[in-house]
């Protein structure tokens, strides 16, 4: 109830004698103002006390607006894992605020607070490929998403039973249980350095079951950075001194060649200075010609058209989508492909690719696509164990996948 004249008179008479709180309140209500308890005689202290509430008050206030600016923020999926992670150990947002305001709960919020990327060391592979293995090589830009493919193949293979590890390359297979244990706890795999020491080789076997009989396939795995893939495309000598060092390309070994499209990525290409994906790819597939026995004994070239979770919403078939993005976006990459064909005979498919469901601006992974990985180890499982003869290319061109 609002200070009557008397009152507000009978009140500031005795102004040093109210509490600062009440004060403030008569204050806030605009019962009195700040000035008219000042000529009244209030002590100096008191208007010093009664500033630093009002400054408090603002500060609490900008808080509020932050806080709720940076939850809204959280619920539009806006805001990568590491900044509500900083967010959360610099003080700046409580447990309470996050449970409260936005879709994080006590299961997740745990898992933000123990997010942590784990850094593997490169650790050049110097030994050569075992033989008689199928040699299967991972190409793409930074970014692309190269190793979160592994990452999905190694973890749903395992977890299916299909891959085995062959302790040929023991750094190999630390970085390849550092990617699925990552991947296991919603973790993308971080960029790879841009060096020779960072193109990867693995060794494992594939077992799986093909026309009612369990096939042993033993693969070698290869991946090239993606700074140094666009690094070596653009010097030969580069691409020389990295893979090819032990015969990679060289070999006798049946290969199988996967060139990894990020679909988003090719969206971003036309506002970047950099080589969009389709001239790295050119130039790559160009120096292959390089290494007579590789085109020779690739038995097929694989196009993953990588993040399919940004297709638009009213996509039917993905796999068609994507072969149909590849084809009219990389037009001539395309006809470099259908011209080595046609010399050397390898199949070409297409395939696209998710991780799963993502949240927090595509950051972290709450669920895992089986069916892409699934669909892409039934390939390899496949072409790994056929052999090449004057029909094979024909059967080549059976599934929808086929470019």
């Amino acid at each position: 109830m609002a200070l009557t004249a008397i009152q507000k008179e009978a009140f500031l008479r005795r102004i040093n004698e109210i509490p600062v709180e009440s004060l403030k309140n008569k204050i806030d209500n605009n019962e009195l103002t700040l000035d008219e308890c000042i000529e009244h005689g209030l002590d100096s202290s008191k208007i010093e006390q009664i500033s630093l509430l009002e400054i408090e008050e603002e500060q609490q206030q900008q808080q509020f607006e932050e806080d709720s600016e940076f939850y809204t923020s959280i619920n539009n999926d806006e805001v990568i894992i590491q900044e509500i992670q900083r967010a959360i150990f610099d003080g700046r947002v409580t447990d309470e605020g996050l449970l409260e305001n936005t879709i994080i709960d006590k299961n997740l919020l745990n898992r933000i607070k123990s997010y942590s990327k784990e850094t593997h060391p490169s650790q050049h592979n110097d030994l050569d490929l075992k033989k008689s293995y199928t040699d299967i090589f991972f190409f793409g830009q930074s970014g692309s998403g190269k190793s979160c493919v592994l990452a999905s193949l190694f973890n749903y293979g395992e977890q299916a039973g299909y891959l085995i590890d062959d302790p040929h390359s023991i750094n190999g297979i630390n970085y390849k249980n550092l990617l699925v244990r990552e991947l296991r706890n919603g973790i993308l795999p971080a960029a790879t350095d841009a060096t020779v020491d960072a193109v990867t080789y693995i060794t494992t076997e594939l077992h799986k079951e093909n026309d009612g009989n369990v096939e042993v396939n033993p693969l070698n795995i290869i991946e090239m950075s993606g700074e140094f893939f666009s690094e070596a495309a653009k010097n030969p000598e580069i691409w020389e001194n990295a893979i090819d060092a032990h015969g990679y390309l060289s070999n006798s070994n049946k290969k199988l060649l996967f060139f990894v499209v990020d679909y988003h990525q090719h969206t971003e290409d036309s506002f970047t200075n950099r080589a969009t994906q389709d001239q790295d790819f050119n130039l790559i597939l160009s120096q292959l010609d390089e290494y007579k026995k590789c085109l020779k004994n690739t038995y097929c070239v694989y196009i993953i058209v990588n993040k399919s979770d940004l297709f638009p919403d009213d996509v039917g078939d993905k796999n068609e989508y994507a072969k149909e993005f590849f084809m009219e976006n990389y037009r001539g990459f395309y006809t470099n492909l259908k011209a080595k064909q046609e010399k050397n005979g390898f199949a070409l498919q297409s395939l696209h690719f998710s991780l799963g469901n993502f949240i927090f601006n595509n950051s972290y992974l709450t669920e895992m696509n089986k069916e892409c990985p699934e669909r892409l180890i039934e390939s390899i499982s496949k072409q790994a164990s056929r052999r090449k003869s004057k029909s094979w290319l024909s059967k080549m061109f059976e599934s929808s996948e086929d470019l």
